[in-house]
């Protein structure tokens, strides 16, 4: 067997594994040893030799990433790819919306609660009183 097949196949079952990462470790291992079995296979019946008829062995099989999107299709919804992006819980969104209408009202309380006692008279608008005279009353 030539060492440059064999780097072939480990960098083609490599990148399947790297695009297998949403998967459990058990479905990983499995599929990637169905992949390496098949491949030896095809090697000893068809007396593969050279790179170039490795190399079409391969893509027959289809590339890393068709391989992977088929092993997350069939494995289902409930494991997603890594690339997935991760959904932000229902109560976060909520609890920021109560925060706000807490904070609204509070400051709208705190504005009515001290507007509420009538503005502060200014200086103008004090009348002076005459203060009482010391003289003797006659």
């Amino acid at each position: 067997m030539n060492t440059k097949n064999t780097d072939v196949v480990a960098e083609y079952l490599h990148e399947v594994d790297v695009r297998l990462a949403g998967l459990p470790v058990l479905q990983r291992r499995e599929l990637l040893a169905d992949l390496a079995a098949h491949i030896a296979s095809e090697r000893a019946e068809r007396n593969i030799q050279t790179e170039g008829e490795l190399i079409e062995v391969l893509e027959r099989l289809g590339s890393p990433d068709v391989v992977a999107a088929a092993a997350h299709e069939e494995f289902g919804p409930a494991v997603a790819p890594p690339s997935a992006k991760k959904r932000i819980p229902w109560y976060w969104p909520a609890a920021a919306i109560a925060t706000v209408v807490v904070v609204l009202f509070l400051c709208a309380g705190a504005f009515f609660w001290s507007s509420s006692s009538g503005p502060e008279p200014s200086i103008e608008q004090v009348t002076p009183v005459p203060a009482p005279s010391m003289a003797p009353s006659r």
